[in-house]
């Protein structure tokens, strides 16, 4: 048994030797950063079931990565991004299985309270943008998803995407550029906060 205080590095080979406490260290100090990537991600109501998900794999792959430096959030983080895009496909897989057995005559609309609608709007923009981010060039979508979805600084990124600092803030620049060209095309100067 590792050490609490001992660095990921260490407590990821003591997971890797099988201690489990070592994954509830690692669980301790990444999962507030971990969880809020996955609220941005993924539905809100997704979101803890893609963490617990991400640390059930992690535990079962931990013979399949090693901590390069002094953080095992980039192997989480990875792991997360794999969790979220099976949870994206199982969720296509069924909204297209409901679409497909939905009988309009059965359905009945429920009285909806204002907070479930601006829930269910606020829902419907973060999906739109978890579309726009997925739709990026890979460089772009990589360095968006780190700094915004993930709160990595700029220069955690670019060590671990291992490019310079300035090419991480060009890719940043240049997603934010497409993601608002896209959101002026989808919901027009208005929706953005410009004057008409």
């Amino acid at each position: 048994m590792v050490d609490g205080s001992a660095g990921d590095d260490a407590q990821w080979q003591a997971m890797r030797a099988g201690d489990m406490a070592a994954l509830g260290v690692l669980f301790d100090r990444h999962a507030d950063r971990l969880f809020r990537y996955c609220q941005r991600a993924a539905s809100p109501a997704d979101a803890e079931d893609v963490l617990s998900e991400t640390f059930v794999e992690a535990w079962r792959s931990r013979r399949s990565f090693v901590v390069r430096g002094d953080s095992a959030l980039p192997i989480l983080l990875a792991i997360g991004k794999r969790v979220l895009q099976k949870h994206a496909r199982s969720a296509e897989r069924s909204r297209r299985r409901e679409a497909h057995s939905a009988d309009p005559v059965l359905m009945t609309v429920p009285d909806i309270a204002e907070e479930v609608v601006r829930a269910e709007e606020l829902e419907r923009q973060r999906a739109w943008l978890r579309q726009q981010v997925a739709s990026l060039p890979v460089t772009y979508r990589n360095a968006y998803e780190l700094c915004v979805f993930a709160e990595l600084g700029q220069e955690e990124v670019a060590r671990l995407l291992d490019v310079p600092l300035g090419t991480v803030k060009s890719r940043l620049s240049r997603a934010r550029q497409l993601i608002a060209a896209a959101a002026q095309d989808a919901f027009g100067q208005h929706a953005i906060g410009g004057a008409t």
